[in-house]
């Protein structure tokens, strides 16, 4: 079976919450509240998405996270590459020496091909055809606080 992990699902999730409101600034425990994901979760998601420039952050009290860039800029594949790393079904769709076998496969080609479906349909999907799932007050016209 071929699965994402959970902190990969979580991440997801934790930015369809932030595309329904991505000008406001979300506090760890109130996105915690929100998804029923574990706070130390939440923190180390948010600290990776921040590294990786999908969210900005701003410290203090009245601080919090919100997206550095608009939901319809953000595939699920941009994240799943973030989280995960590259998108690959087999060893062989990593590149040149993953996969010792990989010169005289008989299936790389089809197993490719597959690949890069799967791929493009993770790249069709934007992070705006999963916002507002949360239903939050306001939604898209939130400002910063």
């Amino acid at each position: 079976m071929v699965r994402i992990t959970k902190l990969t699902d979580y991440g997801v999730v934790i930015m369809a919450l932030m595309a329904g409101s991505p000008r406001r600034l979300f506090q760890t425990q109130e996105i915690a509240d929100y998804t029923a994901v574990a706070k130390p979760t939440v923190s180390k998601l948010l600290k990776m998405l921040t590294k990786n420039k999908f969210l900005s952050s701003h410290r203090g009290t009245k601080g919090g996270y919100h997206l550095a860039c608009t939901p319809d800029q953000i595939t699920i594949a941009d994240l799943i590459g973030v989280l995960e790393g590259p998108i690959a079904i087999t060893e062989c769709n990593l590149g040149h020496g993953y996969c010792n076998t990989s010169t005289q496969c008989a299936i790389k080609a089809p197993w490719q091909r597959i690949n890069q479906t799967i791929t493009a349909a993770l790249q069709s999907v934007k992070l705006s055809d999963l916002a507002n799932s949360f239903g939050l007050p306001g939604g898209k016209n939130d400002q910063l606080n």
